[in-house]
């Protein structure tokens, strides 16, 4: 994009709230006895609040006021002596939440009633000095204001006449984790010289033409709209890959804009993967419009599928069914929704490092912008997308659907190109709502989710599968065996394991919600300690419950803590907190692993799993694997290793003994040897192998009846006699006798009794500048081995360590390399089933 001067770039924003309707003009707020704080823009009102120190203020009393924004700023010429020319200007506000208006020095030049359509102004003339102001209007009377009913009422927003307005359900739906609603200019307010051909949209459609699936050719569309130059009649060409060819141009209307239009053919291209499956080659796309260079980002070429035979729900990415695994995608930070590109890459580089390989943005939430999608782009990750729709009835009205025509006209030509989209979704529970209120079936859908949507969709976005609702299929959209579905049966409907099979689920697109406290890291640090854990209404805030009901997701936790290991919470609470918190996390640790096991392995007829959340919305027990601040919890490790690219799973069979599942996503056949050893006591009982050989891009399942010359009862089925042994390793080696993954199977089930000590010992060494090496052992079965090293994030954690057993990982620092240098790691490593842990440090 051409890089002109942006006169609002070091602008100095305030906000204040005043009385809704107050008054209806700038001029009028210096009569009201207003409090103005700093602000940052993009930013939100209580993002403002939090950097003034503010107390944290609820979505009822932001949505109760009006909010107004202000900021001064120089005019052209008076800033460093520039002398630009004035005018004409092009003034966007990229996204402003919800209802408002804009004036600049004192005249009204905008309106906006949708939180995700950008307001563009074109502004002729400016002052010496100048002052911008934004009011957001008070949502909570224009919500109070008669409108025609819903076909159904939904508890999953705290007012149902949010659904005639375009903004997001984020800290207005009772019972989730506490956030504050967004209120502001939340995206970048800007303004630059008309005349430098200021890119307002840009359309890309890359177009792949693989042979056998294989790199062979392609072609990208390309259609942008941008501000008009000096020139009349200016030449443009388009650069793709270093492939540039002429762009016809013409002027659109009298309004000042010019569209250029064409089309470059590639004659050899790679097929873009998810990162499990291969490679992300990307190709550079800019225009030349006159003399301005305008950076349009970058394309990738592949193809996607949906395999839906027998009433399932498969990815087929280039011609090869996929395994989805991730989980929703929610703001990095919902106070301000401002998050920095660093934060957000971390926490897209923390799925990938964890094997995931695809995100879900609910309709719940927001659109992420371009940075987003380029990162998801370069790490390999697929994004399922959601329509801003989630839980309301959509209005059908006319008005209202031209509004979000316009605004999915914007937000799908922003992702065309993107090789990471993966799948588009009419919205979030349009369907199970309306059938779990009583509806009929011919009165589920919604004609925005089954023709406004589409059509856009289908216009923009046409090699994108399109599903009309997240969950839908099966004879009630909630069905878990048809369809995609949002799982819950093991969780809040505390259903036993074995669920997790019978159910049967094709594609969860949303399951597995648990309360999982977080590293001891954030416990301490923003949580006031693990005796405050628990009850504490700060603790509470971070934690979803649903309206309806008096339990929260800390109850299924603990009901899974109870069913696992025997233990009451509530009484282990009172007299070891930290132990307490330790069972809660070891209890999803293992619940997820065994979800992981049981729907990646071959013959399951499940093709995906999303977890409810990636990352959490605030500090505490969140549902996410990714703390607030960034921080994995127990289970992502779980997760990174059953969803690496090459994996063992396992899974009981009972009497048929212990299945012992292979898979392998890349595209080269992986050879090695599988052992298979059963430990007891202090010592290795016994040990077996064979050489397997796992085809690329596929799976093979060998039973543990196999391996052994005659009959050994691996999973403890028939229980002649006490059980042999308490622990099962399953090793793949690659050809080099290295271990390239393992996974570990307690034939009497997690709840193990707890030792005194167990022999655990750990070593630490330098890696090199910043990472250090830690090497954990024990001289007996260690359940659970849990590395806390504050300021480190261990790349393993949370595994099972056999008798003898020496397991390495490394230490990677999370706050600057120069401290990194400068202090050695210190910390402990604990298991579950011992009362000593060891010290970490040199």
């Amino acid at each position: 994009m051409a890089t002109e001067p942006d006169l609002l770039r070091d602008a100095r924003w305030q906000c204040a709230a005043a009385p809704p309707g107050a008054t209806d003009d700038p001029a009028g707020l210096a009569r009201l006895p207003l409090r103005w704080i700093p602000a940052d823009v993009p930013g939100t009102a209580a993002g403002a609040l939090r950097r003034s120190s503010s107390a944290e203020p609820s979505s009822a009393e932001l949505d109760a006021e009006d909010w107004w924004f202000r900021c001064g700023f120089a005019g052209p010429g008076m800033a460093g002596g520039s002398g630009e020319p004035v005018g004409p200007w092009l003034m966007e506000l990229a996204g402003l939440a919800t209802v408002s208006d804009v004036w600049l020095n004192g005249e009204h030049v905008a309106h906006s009633g949708s939180m995700f359509l950008p307001c563009r102004v074109r502004v002729e003339t400016l002052r010496p000095q100048n002052e911008l102001v934004v009011r957001c209007s008070a949502l909570a009377p224009l919500l109070a204001e008669r409108r025609p009913r819903p076909r159904w009422k939904t508890a999953g927003a705290s007012h149902q006449n949010l659904r005639w307005f375009r903004t997001t359900l984020l800290g207005r739906q009772p019972g989730w984790t506490v956030t504050p609603a967004p209120v502001g200019p939340w995206r970048p307010v800007s303004l630059r010289p008309w005349g430098s051909h200021q890119l307002v949209h840009r359309s890309l459609d890359a177009r792949p033409s693989f042979t056998d699936r294989g790199g062979t050719g392609g072609a990208v569309s390309v259609e942008i709209r941008c501000t008009t130059g000096p020139e009349p009649a200016p030449v443009a060409t388009v650069d793709v890959g270093g492939i540039c060819v002429p762009l016809t141009v013409e002027l659109e209307g009298d309004g000042g804009y010019l569209v250029a239009r064409g089309t470059v053919s590639l004659p050899g291209v790679e097929p873009w993967w998810p990162h499990t499956h291969g490679a992300q080659p990307l190709y550079p796309v800019s225009a030349t419009v006159g003399s301005d260079h305008l950076d349009l980002g970058q394309v990738g070429f592949r193809t996607v599928e949906v395999d839906d035979r027998d009433g399932g729900f498969q990815l087929v990415v280039n011609g090869t069914p996929v395994f989805c695994r991730g989980g929703c995608w929610y703001p990095v930070d919902p106070v301000s929704f401002d998050a920095s590109d660093e934060e957000t890459a971390a926490t897209l580089a923390l799925a990938r490092d964890a094997g995931m390989n695809m995100v879900r943005v609910p309709g719940g939430t927001v659109y992420e912008d371009d940075r987003f999608f380029a990162a998801c782009d370069r790490l390999g990750i697929m994004v399922w997308q959601d329509a801003m729709f989630a839980f309301l009835d959509p209005p059908d009205d006319e008005g209202f659907a031209a509004g979000v025509t316009e605004e999915l006209n914007g937000v799908f030509s922003g992702l065309a190109g993107h090789p990471s989209v993966a799948v588009v979704c009419g919205g979030q529970e349009l369907e199970e709502q309306p059938a779990m209120f009583g509806l009929s079936p011919d009165r589920w859908p919604s004609a925005l989710t089954d023709k406004v949507v589409p059509a856009v969709g289908g216009q923009l976005l046409p090699d994108v599968p399109y599903v009309t609702s997240s969950p839908t299929g099966g004879d009630l959209p909630f069905q878990v065996d048809a369809g995609v579905c949002h799982y819950t049966g093991v969780g809040v409907f505390g259903r036993p394991l074995s669920d997790l099979r019978s159910a049967a689920p094709r594609f969860v697109s949303e399951g597995l919600a648990f309360a999982v406290p977080p590293p001891n890291e954030t416990v301490d640090d923003l949580c006031g300690g693990a005796r405050r854990a628990g009850h504490d209404p700060s603790w509470k805030r971070a934690i979803h419950h649903d309206t309806g009901g008096s339990w929260d997701l800390e109850d299924v936790r603990d009901h899974y803590v109870h069913v696992l290991f025997g233990e009451d919470p509530a009484l282990v609470r009172r007299h070891d907190p930290e132990r307490a918190l330790d069972l809660g996390r070891a209890a999803v640790t293992h619940v997820m692993g065994e979800a992981v096991a049981e729907w990646r392995r071959p013959g399951s007829p499940c093709a995906g799993l999303l977890l409810v959340g990636l990352r959490d919305l605030r500090a505490g027990a969140g549902w996410g694997v990714i703390d607030a601040v960034g921080r994995p919890k127990a289970p992502w490790f779980a997760l990174a290793r059953a969803c690496r690219p090459v994996a063992v799973l396992l899974t009981d069979e009972g009497l048929n003994g212990l299945a012992i599942h292979l898979v392998n996503d890349t595209a080269r056949t992986v050879s090695g040897q599988l052992v298979l050893s059963l430990f007891s006591g202090d010592h290795c009982l016994e040990t077996a192998q064979r050489d397997v050989a796992i085809p690329a891009r596929g799976g093979t399942t060998v039973s543990s009846s196999a391996l052994f010359d005659g009959f050994r009862d691996v999973t403890y089925a028939y229980r002649f006699g006490p059980r042999h042994h308490e622990l099962v390793v399953a090793s793949l080696l690659d050809e080099q006798g290295s271990l390239r993954s393992r996974a570990t199977y307690l034939p009497g089930g997690p709840n193990r009794p707890v030792q005194s000590e167990i022999g655990l010992q750990a070593c630490l060494e330098p890696a090199d500048d910043q990472v250090w090496s830690l090497s954990v052992s024990t001289r007996r079965f260690a359940q659970f081995v849990a590395v806390d090293v504050p300021g480190y994030r261990p790349a393993d954690s949370w595994f099972h360590l056999e008798p003898g057993g020496t397991q390495a990982t490394l230490l990677y620092p999370q706050r600057s390399p120069e401290l990194a240098r400068d202090r050695a790691p210190v910390g402990q490593v604990r298991a579950l089933n011992s009362l000593e842990g060891a010290r970490v440090a040199t």
